[in-house]
């Protein structure tokens, strides 16, 4: 008796067994679509500067008398920005000019003193002798006249270069010298940004310059500009190892020295092939992909080659002509040659 019933147990499983093994596994199957080629998107990243950006300082050594704009304030071109101490430079242009005065008075004697030994000489009177001393004591006199003028007009050069003047109208975008202080040619006074030109440079790869138009879409800030391309690059830099290209924004565009600047750069490769989702992508064998095909309600591996990805789908060829359907996701629950059936149908993408 308990023979027969061991017996009708091992029958019971074997049945259950074999029920299990005809029933289909369910799956969701993407639809695939052959593509000419993929369209891959590049993002280059660089800094918004601007066509003129000056550091200014004094030309000559001397202390800071006054500021007169500061950090963000506007300067219009031709006007003082701040100016130094000039009380030594007016004290010695005034004893120039008493030295010049001087000079005049005894060049307007020398020259009484040349008349009056020419009418002694045409008397037949001696005096050669004076009339010699005198021409020579004029043309010295006439010299040094000359040089107190060289010198008159050097101090009032340093009177005009005591004045830090706006070259361009812009904004003060930093002031580095503080009032009373000692400002040397080889100090900063202030940082001026002019702002109604601003540009942006981007270190573009060498494999993209030739995807480079005239006029180019570039982000700062999450605004998109319309950039005019200005230069192509003249090297690589030493760093990045791309082409430092220059872009002009519109003259509208509200941006700041130093923001940083996106541009993306689109191109085509042409490779016949197709987009799948990064989910229907398995390990293959020695290092390659896999995706599963679905034809007759039976899966079977593919090798496939991978072209690029952008995070969501890869676009990938193979042989895959002879499947339209593939395995959209849960690849660790499938096997090749195993019966599915398909449950859900996911459209392609085309990118």
């Amino acid at each position: 008796m308990k023979l027969l019933v061991l017996l009708l147990n091992v029958l019971w499983c074997s049945y259950v067994v074999a029920a299990d093994e005809k029933k289909s596994l369910p799956i969701a199957a993407y639809t695939l679509k052959l593509e000419p080629g993929y369209t891959q998107m590049r993002a280059v990243t660089g800094k918004v500067i601007k066509q003129h950006e000056a550091s200014l300082s004094f030309e000559f050594s001397g202390k800071v008398q006054s500021i007169h704009f500061d950090q963000g304030d506007w300067v219009d071109i031709g006007q003082v920005i701040a100016r130094q101490d000039t009380q030594l430079l007016e004290i010695e242009k005034l004893q120039l000019e008493a030295e010049k005065a001087k000079l005049y008075a005894q060049l307007k004697l020398a020259k009484i003193e040349q008349k009056r030994f020419e009418k002694l000489s045409k008397k037949n009177y001696s005096a050669a002798q004076q009339l010699d001393e005198v021409t020579t004591k004029i043309e010295v006199i006439s010299a040094e006249h000359a040089l107190l003028d060289a010198n008159l007009q050097s101090v009032a050069i340093r009177l005009n270069k005591s004045q830090l003047i706006a070259p361009f109208s812009g904004l003060i975008a930093q002031r580095h010298v503080h009032l009373g202080e000692i400002a040397s040619p080889s100090k900063t006074m202030v940082t001026l940004l002019e702002q109604n030109k601003s540009q942006v440079v981007l270190g573009v790869p060498m494999s993209l310059q030739h995807s480079i138009n005239d006029t180019m879409t570039v982000a700062v800030s999450q605004e998109q500009y319309r950039a005019k391309l200005l230069s192509r690059g003249a090297q690589v830099d030493s760093l990045s190892r791309t082409l430092m290209m220059r872009f002009e924004l519109p003259d509208d565009a509200r941006v700041y020295a130093g923001e940083l600047a996106k541009m993306v750069i689109t191109t085509f490769t042409e490779q016949p092939g197709f987009w799948i989702p990064l989910s229907a992508l398995t390990d293959g064998v020695r290092g390659t992909w896999q995706v599963y095909g679905v034809k007759n309600k039976t899966i079977n591996s593919i090798a496939v080659n991978v072209h690029y990805t952008d995070g969501e789908y890869a676009y990938v060829s193979g042989a895959l002509s002879e499947h339209p359907l593939i395995v959209a996701n849960g690849l660790h629950k499938v096997a090749a040659d195993i019966t599915v059936e398909v449950v859900k149908t996911l459209s392609s993408r085309s990118l």
